[in-house]
């Protein structure tokens, strides 16, 4: 009976453990109960069965916990739980016509980022001049893939 609850501790210890690094990281307590089930384990072995099973526990658990750590740290065993898709897709960037000294029209408040369109293109701006109100004018300053940066027209 006694080899059941040595043996029942351990394993919980040990699954306690993979749980802590492999769902709930960072939160302790899974990692806590492992090693406190792996260290009541080891105690029983040793206060009950004697120093020869205490230390055959030990040892045992101590080649288990590097075996599962060597088995989880391989490069394989991870590259098991990834997901291998990649991401082909881009931001929709200015509009390439547009450039610097151009005159747009704000298409609503710039506060102080917003829509301003430039031409025929609507893009997404942001003021250098702070708030902008809605259907105002102004110059492009600087052209970024995503955006552009704008200023309010004075005369």
């Amino acid at each position: 009976m006694e080899w059941l609850v040595l043996f029942m501790l351990i394993l919980i210890g040990f699954v306690l453990l993979i749980l802590e690094f492999l769902v709930f990281p960072g939160v302790n307590v899974a990692g806590i109960l492992g090693f406190a089930c792996v260290g009541i384990a080891i105690y029983i072995a040793y206060s009950t069965m004697g120093m020869t099973v205490g230390h055959f526990t030990l040892l045992g658990t101590a080649l288990c916990g590097f075996g599962v750590t060597y088995y989880v740290l391989r490069s394989k065993t991870w590259k098991r739980m990834q997901l291998h898709t990649q991401i082909d897709s881009t931001v929709e960037g200015v509009d390439e016509s547009i450039q610097e000294g151009d005159i747009g029209m704000t298409q609503g408040r710039l506060a102080p980022m917003g829509k301003v369109r430039v031409g025929n293109s609507v893009v997404e701006a942001e003021s250098r001049s702070g708030y902008i109100e809605g259907n105002r004018e102004v110059v492009v300053l600087k052209v970024y893939k995503n955006k552009i940066v704008v200023k309010l027209k004075t005369e």
